[in-house]
């Protein structure tokens, strides 16, 4: 029996409750990174529909190995900041951007 609050991918069934990527055209599709990576399709969700991050921004990108290393809404905040400013000019622009965060 599953445990209650835990999130199992619906792919491989994997537990997904730290990170999980949400389909936005399916209401019940929550996917692995693997399963997601690979290009899961399942019933009608095709791998080409938009998604979601689910993981509060706390998962750490580069493992519990790394110490300090950045966690997902710190990479999202650094991909906005280059979107929005380019890639460049990091004293002024990224700084202002993360300063008013």
């Amino acid at each position: 029996m599953a445990d209650l609050g835990k999130k199992y991918c619906v792919n491989c069934l994997a537990d997904v409750t730290n990170l999980r990527l949400r389909c936005t055209d399916c209401p019940d599709i929550e996917l692995c990174p693997e399963c997601f990576s690979a290009g899961a399709e399942i019933g009608n969700h095709r791998r080409w529909h938009g998604y979601q991050q689910v993981d509060g921004g706390r998962f750490s990108l580069w493992g519990p190995e790394a110490e300090g290393g950045w966690t997902s809404r710190e990479e999202q905040s650094l991909l906005d900041a280059i979107e929005q400013y380019g890639f460049g000019n990091w004293v002024h622009r990224c700084l202002t951007y993360f300063f008013y965060l």
